[in-house]
């Protein structure tokens, strides 16, 4: 169901890959649910994660966008697309008045990231945000 790789490539370079999801710096975020949108994605969001040198994934999954719960499905594809991108950016924009990033990433992977202080780095370096899109042949017509 995941599409990311339909993004244009500008987008997809600014991203990291890993276990098959792309992620991009917090601030690509609007720029990536633009993007979803120009090419008739289905924007259905993501989570916060920090990517670790080591390859690790921390992800705080409560720390979410979820179009799936606001975004009706009876809309026409276009519908969808463009009513999930509004949300989408919307939500996503509300997040730091609800969560603290850094914080909430903290509070669950303390060991984690305070080993990435000790060598120096910032663990908001690895903070990110992963995203998700549809086309509308991955749901071959259906809405999920």
């Amino acid at each position: 169901m995941i599409s990311a790789e339909k993004l244009p490539d500008e987008i997809l370079s600014r991203a990291s890959l890993r276990g098959g999801e792309y992620a991009w710096p917090l601030a690509d975020i609007p720029a990536v649910i633009e993007a979803a949108r120009a090419a008739n994605l289905l924007n259905i969001g993501g989570q916060l994660q920090f990517r670790l040198p080591d390859q690790a994934i921390c992800e705080c999954y409560w720390v979410e966008v979820d179009t799936y719960r606001t975004v009706s499905k009876k809309q026409s594809w276009n519908g969808r697309v463009e009513a999930a991108a509004a949300d989408a950016l919307s939500a996503f924009r509300q997040l730091p008045d609800e969560y603290d990033f850094l914080a909430e990433g903290q509070k669950a992977f303390a060991e984690h990231l305070d080993a990435l202080k000790t060598t120096g780095r910032d663990p908001r370096d690895a903070m990110c945000f992963a995203w998700y899109v549809a086309g509308a042949e991955d749901e071959r017509g259906e809405a999920p």
